[in-house]
């Protein structure tokens, strides 16, 4: 009896054993930004994946790579996946830590892709690292109400006319300071205004030889920049102060932001829920993308297939796409699925305007080959140049000397 006993608990244990859960597969994923995990695709990729856990590890943008690169070099408790803001994506694709997405196992299928998004994750040999689920072309971002009290009109179209050059952008500026007697500024700032100018390089800031190189274009940014100082033509803040943002709301005093398509849901709905259906959407003088964050594969991950899956569901799956933009209103970088869904979105905010048809038309027109790997340092030095050429500080020409030292200092391989 008690042999018997005993049989039947091992036949049941073992029986009971074949209906366990199964292992738990761990997949660490490294961010700066908890918008993947906040919107639902972590969870959308984990409904998918059962058995699947997606480990999150959130570091500050400004730590992001300090605290990445030496995990990454000791491969000790790395990620599998891990993330690249656009300031730093093109840097991240020359060290060699994200994983070639053209080989297997991923053998990446990018035709459908806006091409600046893919270029930038592509390095220097042209082998492709990352990938993106979004692209971030930028606007001019108006207020409808000012726009038809100094302008006559609040039409995207023709407020897009006033303003798609430098020249007209300027003599619309004085227009509008005119008209409301000084009340009114065009921009906030001068940094405001500096997606213009860089996005408007024919060249990156390193040329093939890996030295620096100053685009003549952006040199006009010195005499644009000091008319608009010289004439009040801008309120003067710095951008994310938080005169800045106030100035965005109903009773603000700027007529206008130059933001991109994240700008719309993540700082101007954000900051300014009163003005609600007073803000248009245009073009200014020429294309630009700002920000944007890239997926790539640790090279050394031992969960290569599943890290990949990953990636591929965020940011070429179709599907899951279409859901992103759907739920989030974020553009995404899939050209067939953006130009497929864009008729279906009207935005109150931009009183009732599309945005996404907007953004399909200037994704195509960005160039991500003035982009260089210190592009961010090196926009900030020029940034510095400006100031101290319309606060009187330095004449142009002490001004660009001082641009070029303050490079060598940080870069000195580009002389």
């Amino acid at each position: 009896m008690k042999r018997l006993s005993f049989c039947t608990g091992v036949a049941l244990c073992l029986s009971l054993s074949a209906f366990a859960a199964p292992k738990e597969t761990t997949l660490n994923l490294w961010t700066f930004t908890n918008e993947l995990e906040t919107n639902g695709a972590i969870a959308r990729f984990e409904q998918q994946n059962p058995g699947v856990k997606v480990v999150i590890t959130t570091v500050p943008n400004e730590q992001y790579l300090d605290k990445l690169r030496p995990v990454l070099r000791a491969n000790k408790n790395a990620p599998d996946v891990f993330l690249g803001e656009q300031s730093l994506v093109k840097e991240i694709v020359e060290t060699g830590f994200w994983d070639d997405l053209s080989k297997a196992p991923y053998k990446a299928d990018v035709k459908d892709l806006v091409p600046y998004q893919v270029k930038m994750g592509t390095d220097s040999k042209g082998v492709l690292r990352a990938l993106s689920w979004q692209t971030t072309p930028g606007g001019f971002f108006y207020r409808r109400s000012m726009a038809k009290q100094y302008l006559g009109t609040d039409d995207p179209k023709a407020v897009g006319e006033m303003i798609n050059s430098p020249e007209k952008f300027i003599e619309t500026a004085r227009k509008i300071v005119k008209e409301s007697n000084g009340e009114v500024k065009m921009i906030a700032g001068i940094e405001d205004y500096q997606e213009f100018p860089f996005g408007n390089k024919d060249k990156s800031f390193m040329d093939a030889k890996g030295k620096l190189v100053i685009d003549p274009k952006l040199l006009t940014y010195f005499d644009i920049a000091k008319t608009l100082r010289d004439e009040k033509l801008t309120a003067d803040l710095n951008r994310w102060s938080a005169p800045w943002t106030e100035n965005m709301k109903k009773d603000g005093k700027v007529f206008g932001y130059v933001l991109p398509t994240w700008g719309l849901h993540y700082v101007l709905k954000t900051n300014a829920p009163d003005a609600a259906g007073d803000y248009g959407l245009t073009s200014g003088p020429n294309p630009y993308f700002w920000g944007g964050t890239w997926l790539g594969i640790y090279s050394k991950s031992k969960n290569k297939d599943l890290a990949w899956k990953l990636v591929k569901m965020m940011t070429l799956d179709q599907e899951t796409l279409k859901w992103w933009a759907k739920t989030t209103g974020d553009f995404v970088g899939n050209q067939t699925v953006f130009n497929e869904i864009k008729g279906e979105f009207s935005e109150p905010f931009l009183g009732g305007q599309n945005h996404y048809e907007f953004f399909a038309t200037q994704a195509p027109a960005v160039n991500a080959d003035i982009v260089c790997m210190y592009e961010q340092k090196i926009r900030g030095f020029f940034m510095n140049a400006i100031n101290n050429y319309i606060s009187g500080t330095k004449t142009k020409d002490e001004a660009i000397e001082g641009f070029k030292a303050e490079v060598k200092g940080a870069y000195p391989q580009l002389f």
